[in-house]
């Protein structure tokens, strides 16, 4: 989903993937209900486990149109970045806020394709490269639409000056 203002647009978590994850949690939390799991065999025992499934998923609808992905505009490219190797937090990566690179920082953009991982983008700037992996639920098309931006108004425009100076 594309969200386009003049010379802005913003990229959106896929609608329908954060449909399905709730519907899961929500048909896991009531199944917790009926299914006798032995360490919680005490009658109180799935209420809770329950209670987080379906309160969960309810926030996960209610954000869901909320969780920006990436953004570019005028000034440079916005991004979520992947936090390192704690697991809790990567599952709130989406509260994180977005980590913005001018593009006069941007050195280089690929797309790399493969059977298993899909297309992914990878991001070179002056400080390194960097490999956007939040930006993986991002439809082809998106892909292809923020390479062509920061191909067009990032690099194009750095290398020139680059050029010119050189002769």
């Amino acid at each position: 989903m594309v969200k386009e203002v003049l010379s802005e647009k913003i990229y959106y978590h896929p609608h329908w993937i954060r449909i399905t994850i709730a519907i899961i949690l929500i048909l896991t939390g009531l199944g917790t209900l009926w299914v006798d799991i032995p360490p919680l065999t005490d009658p109180l025992g799935p209420i809770p486990l329950s209670l987080i499934c379906i309160f969960s998923s309810i926030w996960i609808l209610m954000s869901s149109r909320r969780i920006i992905r990436a953004k570019t505009d005028t000034k440079g490219f916005y991004f979520k970045r992947m936090p390192g190797n704690n697991r809790f937090k990567k599952a709130l990566a989406d509260l994180d806020l977005l980590v913005f690179v001018p593009f006069v920082q941007i050195v280089d953009i690929r797309i790399t394709a493969s059977i298993w991982t899909g297309t992914r983008l990878e991001l070179e700037t002056t400080q390194g490269k960097e490999m956007l992996t939040m930006l993986n639920v991002l439809s082809r098309k998106e892909k292809q639409q923020i390479y062509q931006t920061i191909k067009r108004f990032g690099i194009a425009n750095v290398i020139r000056p680059r050029e010119e100076q050189g002769k």
